[in-house]
């Protein structure tokens, strides 16, 4: 990783056995940028609880460790998009990318999620249980 991500807060890690049920051959730690964070406040603060907002850095740790459904978003020529959702009083959805080719792993979003969607995505075979 380059040096320029000194200021990225680590907040899990992609293991093996989520990769190998996902299709993807990288695994690695999973990092999340302070731009991430000011997104996520920005654009989903109004949707998120102030709990959450108060501790988005644990609340991703927290999802990450133990995701109820996970999927893949789309696979491209330029990396892999995978999602992990974690179902309380309020649905949380993490957005990860993966960029193979520079070995490094991060939080692109952070946003509740209807019960409607994640059915949706489970029956068209995007997401996948976790236990």
């Amino acid at each position: 990783m380059e040096n320029r991500f000194y200021t990225y807060r680590r907040v899990g890690y992609l293991k093996g056995r989520m990769a190998e049920n996902l299709g993807v051959k990288f695994t690695g730690t999973i990092y999340a940028s302070p731009g991430v964070i000011k997104h996520i406040k920005k654009k989903h603060g109004k949707h998120l609880s102030k709990k959450i907002l108060g501790n988005i850095i644990e609340c991703m740790k927290e999802i990450i460790e133990s995701p109820d459904y996970i999927g893949v978003y789309k696979l491209t020529n330029n990396g892999i998009y995978i999602e992990l959702i974690k179902k309380a009083e309020t649905n949380i959805l993490i957005g990860i990318d993966i960029d193979d080719k520079r070995d490094y792993i991060y939080v692109s979003t952070m946003y509740p999620i209807t019960n409607g969607k994640i059915k949706n995505r489970l029956y068209s075979g995007k997401l996948i249980e976790w236990k």
